[in-house]
């Protein structure tokens, strides 16, 4: 009886290589993005203190691979194809660049209201129904949920209220 041998089924690539500045010296802790072109899926990983990378378990297809380090201009090699079952090797070439920063802060100010000096509080009509309150209902109770709210001695109508401490 012969048995046939069966061969494993490898569905992953491999990229390798090298990050080097143009005097041919390494480049450590090089930030190496591979992006792939028809998913849009990006990985990223470093370079070692040798300036070399290893990607393994890459899924077959066309990346983008780009490298960025700070005083080097970042660079971009488009179309690296990523065959299964091999190992694919990349060196890559880094050119001293002006290091540039920008910085981008994008938020909404608050608006700071200045014509009055009030302070006031709303509380919806589903809060009213909603929230739980002593005394048999009494939407009076309401007031000691406003912050700085306090009833004046002797009075209990709400239009009573002194804002504020005590």
């Amino acid at each position: 009886m012969f048995v046939q041998r069966l061969n494993a089924q490898v569905l992953y690539g491999s990229l390798v290589g090298t990050v080097t500045d143009q005097t041919g010296a390494v480049v450590p802790n090089a930030t190496i993005t591979i992006t792939n072109v028809n998913t849009g899926q990006t990985r990223e990983i470093t370079t070692d203190n040798a300036g070399h990378y290893s990607m393994p378990n890459v899924l077959e297809g066309t990346y983008d691979l780009g490298v960025k380090m700070t005083g080097f201009r970042p660079h971009l090699q488009k179309g690296v194809v990523v065959p299964i079952n091999t190992v694919t090797q990349i060196n890559l070439s880094l050119q001293v660049g002006a290091v540039t920063e920008t910085v981008s802060v994008e938020a909404a100010a608050a608006v700071l209201q200045t014509t009055k000096s009030d302070v006031n509080a709303n509380l919806e009509p589903r809060a009213i129904e909603n929230l739980p309150l002593s005394n048999y209902r009494n939407y009076q109770t309401l007031l000691n949920l406003v912050p700085g709210a306090t009833h004046l001695r002797g009075f209990r109508t709400p239009s009573r209220i002194r804002l504020g401490a005590p």
